[in-house]
């Protein structure tokens, strides 16, 4: 009768730590980032100036990182919210599209998000083209993710790991 018990109560509480983090997973209402869905949204291409940069902390990501990097860019008619991802994982984005100058993007968007923003899938400044996801959308710096158990090999709670965007 005994163990029964404390077989229970271990049982209620894996229960009340597994549904913890569930609900304390932070994004736009999605549980799981957008590499990991089967239907894709569509890639659009975008060309405009940018007019602002903003590195901070991101309030709706899907990611682990806590400062992600954003370009605030003119396009003809509208200005659009481009996420771009972890800010260290993006430095090189960043020191090549400084305000002022014109980029053109191929960049994603969910209905979940809002209107004027998009997540880079890639960022091409003049002659150089800087991928920030594969065709799966996954990101770069997630390269080599989702197996294996630590930080260095697999889906652990460790370095470079990373899903969807932040807004």
């Amino acid at each position: 009768m005994r163990h029964l018990r404390s077989r229970a109560a271990l049982g209620a509480l894996i229960v009340a730590v597994a549904a913890g983090s569930a609900f304390a997973q932070k994004g736009t209402g999605e549980a799981t980032g957008i590499a990991r869905r089967a239907e894709k949204p569509p890639i659009v291409t975008l060309a405009g100036t940018v007019t602002d940069t903003k590195i901070g902390p991101c309030k709706l990501t899907t990611g682990r990182a806590s400062e992600g990097a954003h370009l605030i860019v003119r396009t003809g008619d509208k200005t659009i919210n481009l996420h771009l991802g972890p800010s260290a994982a993006v430095a090189d984005v960043l020191k090549a599209a400084p305000v002022g100058r014109s980029i053109t993007v191929d960049g994603f968007r969910t209905d979940r998000m809002p209107a004027d923003a998009y997540v880079a899938k890639s960022v091409k400044v003049d002659d150089r083209t800087f991928t920030l996801r594969d065709d799966s959308l996954r990101p770069t710096w997630a390269a080599g993710r989702g197996r294996g158990r630590d930080a260095w090999t697999g889906r652990g709670p460790g370095w470079r790991r990373g899903y969807g965007g932040c807004f």
